[in-house]
């Protein structure tokens, strides 16, 4: 016992006391953390927390020199001078602490659309939310859309009918009127922003596409600087690509980007064993055994130019390059044998293929006025087409050099399109809005089979 008195003794115990206010009020500041550290520790070697007596107690310090912080949400910390501990009490009084007022200059809230949207007007599918179709072409997103279907030859319904217009952006385009589903399937999915439908069009569009019209918005860049994006996808099938470069000074921008697609060849195996007997009882086999191939490519290239002097108006120009091609190669050998005649061996080739280039130029002006959703459009567009179709078939008896039957065809094409539009929307309620406008166009299609 008169050992532990003695070793008590040589402990040393000091003690920290202190209150903590707020300094513009001098209220009580509860439950703000006091933190005590050793001088040349940065670990604290005790603390506590202020009640509503504002009074805190440090207690069990050895010997030596401490500081002390003290930390509230909302407050500036507070760090005490050097505080020497010789088994005593140390009062630090009151301890001021001050607000820590910022100002925030700029709050910037990011949030992604939901997949579908349900407008007015419209209905919206955003595909670049949709990261499944992002390797794919725009015939994969379209086959997502509801409303919307896509047979196995590319051919597209909405809500079961064929007559749909198609649009890049709101401005039509020649390049859908020489072979829908071959745009459909050079288009990158990379590059579409969302998918409209519109099943109930107003009266700024034409009245073409009675079953609706399928609105393809490219993507677009707002960030300022330069900045760019490459994507690439490969695959045993088909191969597609895309490149965009964005340069944004303000409020003036331009945007470059081009885009490819490449459908590897596809070979296509058939084969037809067919028997048959005629009333004299004669048999007659036909076998045929060939094979097709198949090959599909494209690319897409333009510049955009987009410049808002004041937050209401809004002024943009464009240039696009399309071109889109697909071919088809096959080559059958058919044996024809009768009964009681020589056998019939013959080869039939086919080649058919098509080509189609396009380009489009627009300008555009928008203005908003306060009331949200009233603006006034002013659109211009010209459209300039060349396609060409061709086939051809040829029969050939084996030990032969000319076809015993044989047919070709070749079609060239031209089509220019010039469109101005002049549209005022004007917000009626949440549920009902007011259109019109006045449109002018001017249109050239020609065609010269051979």
């Amino acid at each position: 016992m008169i050992l532990s008195a003695s070793l008590a003794m040589a402990q040393n115990k000091g003690r920290i006391t202190g209150k903590v206010v707020d300094a513009a009020n001098k209220t009580a500041v509860d439950y703000a953390t006091v933190s005590v550290f050793a001088k040349g520790n940065p670990k604290p070697t005790g603390g506590a927390v202020t009640d509503g007596s504002r009074i805190f107690n440090i207690d069990q310090l050895q010997d030596g020199q401490y500081y002390i912080v003290v930390n509230f949400m909302g407050y500036q910390t507070y760090t005490s001078a050097d505080v020497t501990i010789t088994q005593n009490k140390v009062d630090l009084g009151i301890i001021n602490l001050t607000a820590a007022n910022k100002q925030l200059t700029e709050v910037t809230v990011t949030a992604k659309p939901p997949m579908v949207e349900n407008k007015i007007d419209k209905m919206v599918y955003n595909a670049a939310n949709d990261l499944t179709s992002q390797g794919g072409v725009a015939i994969d997103i379209l086959k997502k859309v509801p409303q919307v279907s896509v047979d196995i030859d590319g051919n597209v319904e909405l809500q079961g009918n064929s007559s749909v217009r198609f649009l890049i952006n709101g401005k039509p385009s020649t390049v859908f009127g020489s072979s829908l589903p071959d745009v459909l399937a050079s288009l990158p999915a990379s590059q579409i922003k969302s998918i409209e439908v519109i099943t109930s069009p107003g009266a700024k569009y034409d009245a073409e596409g009675l079953g609706g019209i399928i609105n393809i918005i490219l993507k677009d860049n707002k960030i300022l600087g330069i900045n760019g994006n490459v994507n690439l996808s490969a695959g045993t099938r088909r191969e597609n690509g895309s490149a965009n470069l964005n340069i944004r000074n303000g409020n003036f921008g331009v945007s470059a980007f081009f885009s490819g697609n490449a459908q590897i060849n596809t070979r296509t195996l058939n084969l037809n064993d067919r028997t048959s007997t005629d009333a004299s009882g004669n048999t007659t086999r036909l076998i045929q055994d060939g094979s097709s191939n198949f090959r599909r490519a494209g690319y897409e290239s333009g510049i955009n130019l987009d410049w808002s002097p004041t937050r209401n108006d809004n002024f943009t120009g464009s240039f696009g390059i399309d071109h889109f091609s697909n071919r088809n190669e096959g080559i059958t050998m058919q044996q024809q044998l009768t009964t009681g005649m020589a056998d019939v061996l013959s080869n039939r080739t086919s080649l058919s293929k098509f080509s189609a280039n396009s380009y489009d130029w627009s300008m555009a002006y928008k203005h908003k006025f306060k009331r949200d959703g009233q603006e006034l459009d002013v659109l211009y567009t010209a459209s300039a087409g060349r396609n060409n179709s061709a086939y051809d078939q040829q029969q050939v008896y084996n030990g032969q050099t000319d076809p015993f039957a044989a047919s070709s065809s070749n079609n060239p094409g031209r089509d220019r399109e010039t469109n101005i539009s002049i549209d005022y929307t004007h917000p009626l309620s949440k549920l009902c809005c007011w259109k019109q406008g006045l449109k002018p166009y001017y249109r050239i299609l020609t065609a010269r089979p051979t």
